[in-house]
């Protein structure tokens, strides 16, 4: 974080602060993972504990602590001026995933608070704007997920709720799980969320094991009432959050499929009473109900993603991430939008094993990566100025939006035909895919969307919008023609004073003295910091102030014409106010077809930025075969001969290696690489297969169902279990489906010395352990 300075000083009288601090010490008490700030208007302040961690993480100092009250009712206290607020939430969110809670006053007391905005890893909704700006690359995943545990007829049942608001989405999920919740953890692989909500209280050997898997996927935890994770109401609750086709209520609601998934139901209503879901009209009628099947997907716990180095580690205490060239995300994210960019982090926690849909996904990139011309045109003319088409679906919803993201959309709309026609050009033998995937749904949202582009085109100035300033046209209104009128006069008086001035101080207008404007400061004149002499002693010009790009000033006329142009611009703005929000409300009625063309968009973005991948790779990538059984064809090393031929004899191949073993546990290594990267449809690089005299071309993997699980120093896991490869690697094996492939790193240390592990490995996998 870049040093920040602190606000000097606090503005409290002494009866405001003894007020404050009678409210400050009867506020209930929150856990440290929670930071309360108060919005003083002008500046905002930390007390306590809070003020002590913004001292430190924020500031790098104690000198920035002040003292409020006396002796030994002393609060510490720092003061942050708007700047360091919004770089302190920005570090409490995103890299520690801390709580905050914002008070305000009440209204006419100074002494009475209230929380105003909360926000939390997973609910970041009201500080979007603030957290990622006008142009974001944000990449995380937001979503809230709440996880019940429930004993039905002597079997440990798992119940979860995911909410992603963002992306409008409910998910509910409901499974039968082992002691050590390996089903839970690929589930919390799959979905990323950051913030996990669990009963309170929950000491039970279960609950406390729950709380273990949490942490070791690094998640923040958040204790609620066992009363919240309840059914009751859930019907109605939903049939007021959910897209519901015409005349649908509660009793349609009841009816669907999810509903009967009792456990996940009342994790999902934990979810929406925590994130107040309800309490905000701009949610209704806005999310979709989805079923999540974990078997849709590759099998991984937390420990595999870090030992394959999936994503940049978050490392230190200071939250700093490893390089992201250092991951395979890294590698592969050549995306030009920020709605590829978070797709494709979720492909990647999301392998496929169906193999048709893997074969889909790299026909289209071996289209890609065969025409230079389609490749060019996506990534330079066509993705690069795509929109973040779900933050603004989000912001129509809310109410937030406004005529510029209007027009953003309409510019994004405007260029599909090109976008259509560029794919189109290609005519390899994957056409059809990409004609499927992406030219007839296009093709189909456009002529869904004629009517938008038709409001926009008549209600927008389109001259105005090119010179960036977003308005109703002119002629829509009598008013607003007159104000336009006004206004272009007296535009037209600013130009004669550049003429003016530059005559009265030897300058030349449009070189060495020029006309410029902005939003807040209306029309003023410029001149460089070598020319500022001129205006030296010059009572006829009032200079506005001076920086690095010059002196900003004006003369009377100038201030005067300026001063009137700004009232007319403010008088046109709140005559338009009408049609724009009836502009605004007709858009908000493609909200789904904005967040179906986004989606669409980003499968796009996905596929050319693994296509770039493997043509800018410095060794070639070839497009890995994938099959129904596992064949890896001339192998030289031993014990990979002998783990192979195993495998034709087992249903389940249990693949051990040992973690020091020097050159074959690197060849394991890059095997299980290409395993998860075929799974992705990825490409693969020829060097790894080439490394056991084959070539990438001659391996075929299984993907039906493959298991990846790392056991050992290196994931974490000897630190949590006293006895962690017995309990682990039971756990791992005892749950892999049948014609299953399932790897067990164990990283760093000798284990097969003791014959007691070995008796005990052997037994999990019914004799077909292989010693090394």
């Amino acid at each position: 974080m870049s040093q920040v300075q602190p606000k000097a000083q606090f503005n409290l009288d002494g009866i405001q602060e003894q007020g404050f601090l009678s409210f400050f010490r009867g506020l209930p008490e929150k856990p440290n993972t929670t930071v309360r700030i108060f919005d003083r208007g002008d500046y905002y302040t930390v007390h306590g504990q809070d003020a002590l961690l913004a001292a430190r993480e924020l500031f790098k100092t104690s000198s920035v602590i002040k003292h409020l009250g006396t002796g030994s009712n002393k609060v510490e206290s720092v003061v942050l001026s708007k700047l360091n607020f919004e770089s302190f939430i920005r570090d409490l969110l995103l890299v520690k995933q801390y709580r905050i809670e914002v008070y305000k006053p009440k209204s006419g007391s100074k002494n009475e608070w209230q929380a105003e905005f909360k926000a939390s890893p997973g609910n970041l909704s009201q500080f979007e704007e603030l957290l990622f700006g006008a142009n974001s690359d944000l990449t995380l995943t937001t979503g809230v997920i709440a996880v019940k545990v429930a004993n039905d007829n002597g079997q440990r049942v798992v119940g979860v709720g995911y909410v992603d608001v963002t992306g409008r989405l409910l998910t509910v999920s409901e499974f039968s799980d082992n002691e050590t919740f390996s089903n839970l953890e690929a589930l919390l692989v799959q979905l990323g969320p950051q913030e996990c909500i669990i009963v309170s209280g929950d000491q039970s050997p279960d609950g406390l094991k729950l709380q273990q898997v949490l942490g070791r996927n690094h998640l923040l935890v958040t204790e609620r009432k066992r009363a919240e994770f309840s059914n009751k109401d859930a019907a109605q609750d939903l049939a007021r959050l959910l897209k519901l086709k015409g005349g649908a209520d509660a009793s349609h609601v009841i009816a669907r499929p999810e509903l009967e998934k009792t456990h996940a139901i009342a994790s999902l209503q934990a979810v929406i009473k925590y994130l107040e879901l309800l309490s905000d009209e701009s949610n209704f009628s806005q999310f979709t109900l989805t079923s999540y099947d974990l078997s849709h997907y590759m099998h991984l716990d937390s420990a595999a993603m870090k030992a394959l180095h999936v994503e940049p580690q978050i490392t230190g205490t200071d939250g700093g991430a490893t390089n992201k060239s250092h991951s395979i995300l890294g590698l592969l994210d050549k995306c030009r939008t920020p709605l590829g960019h978070r797709m494709l982090a979720q492909w990647l926690r999301q392998p496929l094993v169906d193999l048709n849909k893997i074969e889909e996904r790299q026909d289209m990139v071996e289209a890609i990566i065969s025409s230079v011309d389609l490749r060019h045109s996506l990534g330079e003319e066509h993705l690069r100025r795509v929109p973040d088409l779900q933050r603004l679906a989000r912001k129509l919803s809310r109410k937030q939006a406004t005529l510029q993201d209007c027009y953003k959309f309409y510019q994004c709309v405007e260029r599909l035909p090109n976008l259509c026609g560029a794919i189109a050009q290609y005519d390899g033998p994957h056409s059809t895919a990409l004609a499927a995937v992406f030219t007839t749904p296009i093709q189909e949202m456009l002529t869904d969307l004629n009517k938008f582009q038709e409001m926009i085109e008549t209600t927008v100035d389109m001259e105005m919008a090119g010179q960036g300033e977003f308005v109703i046209k002119p002629d829509f209104d009598e008013n607003l023609e007159e104000l336009r009128r006004q206004m272009n006069e007296l535009e037209s008086d600013i130009e004669k004073q550049l003429r003016k001035s530059a005559n009265d101080l030897g300058l030349e207008a449009g070189k060495t003295i020029k006309l410029e404007s902005n939003a807040q400061l209306g029309y003023f004149l410029r001149v460089t910091l070598k020319d500022e002499k001129v205006l030296r002693n010059n009572r006829n010009y009032r200079m506005i102030d001076t920086n690095k790009a010059g002196v900003r000033f004006r003369n009377n006329a100038m201030t005067d014409a300026n001063d009137q142009y700004l009232n007319a611009k403010e008088e046109y703005s709140q005559q338009q106010k009408t049609v724009v929000d009836e502009v605004i409300n007709i858009a908000a009625g493609y909200i789904e077809c904005i967040q179906n063309l986004g989606s669409l968009l980003a499968t796009l973005d996905c596929i050319y930025a693994l296509a770039s991948a493997a043509v800018a790779a410095p060794i070639p990538y070839v497009r890995p075969k994938v099959t129904k059984t596992i064949i890896a064809k001339s192998f030289r090393k031993d014990f990979l001969e002998h783990i192979l031929d195993l495998a034709l004899k087992m249903l389940n191949l249990k693949y051990f290696s040992k973690g020091n073993s020097g050159n074959p546990m690197t060849l394991v290594g890059r095997f299980t690489g290409d395993l998860y990267l075929a799974a992705a449809a990825a490409r693969v690089k020829v060097e790894v297969v080439a490394a056991a005299a084959a070539t990438a071309a001659q391996v075929e993997v299984v993907v039906e169902v493959v298991v990846v699980a790392a056991v050992g120093v290196g994931s974490g896991i000897l630190e949590v279990f006293p006895f962690p490869l017995e309990v682990e690697t039971g756990c791992a094996t005892g749950t892999a489906p049948a014609h299953s492939f399932t790897l067990l790193e164990v990283d760093g240390i000798d284990i097969w010395g003791s014959l007691e592990l070995e008796l005990e490995i052997e037994e999990n996998i019914n004799g077909g352990v292989c010693s090394l």
